[in-house]
């Protein structure tokens, strides 16, 4: 139950939502990339390697899609993943520039 009595509150449900639409798009890119680096993939669809980034991301993207709800407020939800966000494509752009 929240802090004002009621157990359902419609904003706070669309902007979890739409931090992990948004910021989720953002976040699964960066972990494309730091995957992608890591094994070292030529970014081909048809190769085994961009297939298995290419599902990849779906399946963490809806993931996260479903675990958006376990946020406490839609600003945590916002605040937590920006940041990861902002830490994954720090670290790509670090791999990217080590390992190129």
């Amino acid at each position: 139950m929240s802090r004002d009595g009621k157990t359902f509150s419609t904003d706070q449900w669309v902007s979890k939502v739409l931090a992990a639409v948004l910021l989720g798009v953002v976040l699964v890119c960066g972990l494309m990339g730091v995957v992608g680096v890591l094994s070292q993939t030529d970014g081909s669809p048809r190769s085994a390697s961009g297939q298995y980034l290419m599902w990849m991301a779906a399946f963490v993207w809806s993931m996260l899609l479903s675990a958006c709800f376990l946020f406490r407020s839609g600003r945590q939800a916002w605040s937590v993943l920006a940041v990861a966000s902002a830490v994954v494509w720090g670290l790509f752009f670090v791999l990217r520039s080590v390992l190129a």
